[in-house]
């Protein structure tokens, strides 16, 4: 008897335990795909120069549309935790009324 309780003891000492209160990863944030433009060099021709000025403001322009995207997912991310906090606040409160009336 007391064998199986020895391997007993071990199996549930090295048991995986649930992962209780851990939140799920995090979706994968997309990378931007804008392509930095290489400068030709300072001994270019003036219109070799000119195309990588263009090119390289509509890098930037790439860069900034990405960073809106992303801002625009966070405040909808944002809005919807507040939402769920707001619900679960107003729950917690209608809990505790209910349970303050039991004892009345």
């Amino acid at each position: 008897m007391k064998a199986y309780a020895a391997i007993l003891a071990v199996l549930v000492a090295t048991a995986p335990l649930p992962a209780f209160g851990q939140a799920p990863a995090a979706p994968a944030v997309p990378s931007h795909s804008c392509v930095k433009p290489e400068f030709p060099g300072r001994v270019s021709p003036e219109p070799k120069i000119r195309r990588w000025q263009s090119d390289y403001r509509a890098y930037i322009d790439c860069l900034k549309a990405y960073l809106n995207e992303r801002k625009a997912a966070i405040e909808a991310q944002t809005a919807k935790a507040n939402s769920i906090i707001d619900q679960i606040n107003a729950d917690i409160a209608e809990y505790n009324e209910t349970i303050k009336s039991l004892g009345n």
